[in-house]
């Protein structure tokens, strides 16, 4: 069995589509990392049972800026940096995942191997991802998606059972994400003006108390 190799996917774009919808408008704002791109570039990882590892680590891929919609078409055309491990929960804290650069990054909080896919002669793993990205006002977008990984001439059994035998392997990956959900913490002025309206009004009910 052949594992997919860089000149059979000469042709191929690591591509991470991110998209999105704004939950609360009241809150989230113009700054929230809403919308969706595509990266640019191949991309070559390693898998094992326990964590997914890019080669190079980490990896610099452009942000196309054909696809770049929202936000993050203030990163189109720019380099953008993946990182690795990616260890397989549990995870005992965050880890940096996707810098887009100036504080504006996607932090992974669980990742795990899905399905094991045969697609005719060839076999995909999917990695499971969910996260927070967090831009550099503050917003943060609840995230999830996946990183596939490919093999070309494959049985998805045999590698599965690889994977399961603690072997190490290596493909080219690609990748959909997407954020589900904008929220935004308060400012502490904000906060203190929330304080000071609910306490005007508790004043104004004890008044009318009192005159009645």
């Amino acid at each position: 069995m052949n594992i997919l190799n860089s000149k059979f996917l000469a042709g191929l774009t690591a591509a991470i589509a991110f998209t999105g919808v704004t939950a609360n408008a009241g809150i989230a704002n113009a700054a929230a990392l809403i919308g969706e791109f595509q990266f640019v570039g191949l991309g070559a990882a390693s898998l094992t049972q326990e964590e997914l590892n890019f080669e190079f680590n980490p990896t610099n891929l452009f942000i196309s800026s054909t696809t770049a919609i929202g936000s993050f078409n203030q990163f189109a055309g720019m380099e953008t940096t993946i990182t690795s491990p990616v260890v397989f929960n549990p995870f005992s804290a965050p880890i940096p995942f996707i810098d887009f650069g100036d504080n504006n990054v996607f932090n992974l909080q669980e990742a795990s191997i899905g399905e094991f896919i045969q697609s005719g002669d060839n076999t995909s793993v999917d990695i499971i991802l969910k996260g927070t990205f967090f831009s550099a006002d503050g917003d943060q977008s609840d995230g999830s998606g996946n990183i596939t990984i490919q093999f070309n001439d494959a049985l998805a059994s045999d590698i599965e059972q690889q994977v399961e035998d603690g072997e190490t392997l290596t493909a080219q990956f690609s990748g959909a994400l997407f954020s589900e959900e904008t929220r935004r913490v308060p400012e502490p002025s904000a906060i203190l003006g929330l304080g000071l309206f609910a306490g005007a009004g508790i004043l104004s009910k004890k008044k009318l108390a009192n005159k009645a």
